[in-house]
């Protein structure tokens, strides 16, 4: 069951200090496991939640209790907010996150991946309250409550366009659109941010139906 999955586990001894294989790959390629590992157990479980920071609430310690089980020399942190965020970093006191996580759900009722208020990929692009501002690469879940990967790839996209053509205080570009990225995580897209820099966002889609 997933809620004996999440159960905090006995730390065995390690090394608290970072290898050199640390790297953004590293927790990519974990992510890219552990979220199948995830999309199992649920849907195994009797647990049906719906809202996007329920699920990322059990989500934040599955990730590291897995990363327990790999012996993997990071932590994930769950920040709630406006809005519920997860940090990835080493296991050093006052660690700066190296990687942030912004999860949001893929339902015909809610368009937040990409903007309104929260929005997801709009909050990158912001730096909404420091969002991600000292990050190069962060990584968006999208929970899908409906339809397919193949569906929301075309509607978000479909978003984005509009965006494009549509007069806004943020630019929006070509760039901005998801791109099919099998090899890392499912999609991969990069934004211009206010302050000039761009960003790189790994997007992870599960099937929670």
């Amino acid at each position: 069951m997933i809620r004996e999955q999440l159960n905090t586990k006995e730390q065995t001894n390690r090394e608290f200090s970072i290898p050199e294989n640390f790297t953004i790959q590293r927790i990519l390629g974990f992510l890219k496991k552990s979220l199948v590992d995830f999309e199992i157990a649920y849907k195994g479980s009797d647990i049906r939640i719906h809202k996007e920071d329920d699920i990322s609430n059990i989500l934040c310690p599955f990730f590291n209790d897995k990363a327990k089980e790999e012996n993997l020399i990071f932590h994930f942190n769950a920040k709630i907010g406006v809005d519920f965020t997860i940090f990835v970093s080493p296991f050093i006191l006052g660690a700066q996150s190296v990687f942030m996580i912004e999860a949001k759900r893929l339902s015909k009722d809610h368009y937040d991946y990409v903007k309104n208020p929260n929005g997801g990929i709009e909050r990158f692009k912001r730096e909404q309250d420091g969002f991600g501002k000292h990050l190069i690469q962060s990584a968006m879940i999208g929970y899908i409550q409906q339809e397919n990967k193949e569906y929301w790839s075309i509607k978000i996209n479909h978003w984005i366009e509009e965006l494009i053509e549509t007069e806004t205080d943020i630019v929006w570009n070509e760039n901005d659109k998801l791109i099919q990225n099998d090899s890392v995580s499912d999609f991969i897209s990069c934004h211009r941010r206010i302050s000039g820099i761009t960003i790189s966002l790994y997007h992870f889609w599960i099937n929670l139906n």
